[in-house]
């Protein structure tokens, strides 16, 4: 498999794979719960929620790194964006660092043999979901350049790239800014929606592109 058709492969799997694990997810959202329920719950279905925590590891690397890789491959002297494309690269694979953070505390929270040794689950999600915010704005970012090289460099599709940038944008501002803001809150809502959206629309594209070649 040529390495274009592993970067789009990675855009397109990455976020369905999201999706799946968002409904398999035993411990449901910090917006419904609390951190100690959503604790509890990890540890009373342990095995499905190592199942679903492995599972959300993977996708959202496949996302960063699939990113990384699709910005890595627009880089070159000769290329317009070239620098923007690389600070798209740094930042997909610093999220992917932050990816394998958080995923090692998620982990934590339904092993029951911590749990007796003293571990708090419930303190170890809520560091998770803490850091996790810094992965949304990192990918906002990343979107964002992303995007921006695309549409100076022509490639892959204008309006995609347009799209990318645009929902990069509104993520990065809607979790840079008080979520507790309804407009705010929104605006980083919509960018949070897009986001997959434009993943696999990419993705998609780089395939295209790849069995064209």
């Amino acid at each position: 498999m040529g390495s274009k058709m592993l970067t789009g492969s990675m855009l397109v799997i990455g976020p369905i794979l999201a999706i799946i694990m968002l409904f398999l997810e035993p411990g449901g959202t910090t917006d419904e719960e609390s951190f100690a329920i959503i604790a509890q719950n990890l540890q009373d279905n342990s095995l499905l929620g190592g199942i679903t925590t492995v599972g959300w590891i993977v996708s959202i690397l496949a996302i960063t790194i699939g990113t990384a890789y699709l910005a890595r491959s627009m880089q070159g002297e000769q290329k317009l964006g070239s620098d923007i494309a690389g600070l798209a690269a740094v930042l997909s694979f610093l999220a992917a660092g932050i990816v394998a953070v958080t995923g090692g505390l998620e982990m934590s929270a339904f092993d029951t043999g911590l749990a007796e040794q003293g571990a708090d689950a419930s303190t170890a999600i809520a560091i998770a979901e803490a850091i996790f915010r810094g992965l949304f704005m990192l990918t906002g970012a990343a979107s964002l350049l992303l995007g921006i090289a695309i549409v100076r460099q022509k490639n892959l599709n204008l309006i995609a790239g347009g799209f990318t940038a645009l929902f990069g944008a509104l993520l990065l501002i809607g979790w840079i800014l008080p979520i507790e803001n309804e407009a705010f809150g929104l605006v980083g809502f919509i960018g949070f929606l897009g986001w997959p959206i434009m993943t696999i629309v990419l993705g998609i594209l780089t395939i295209r592109q790849a069995r064209s070649e």
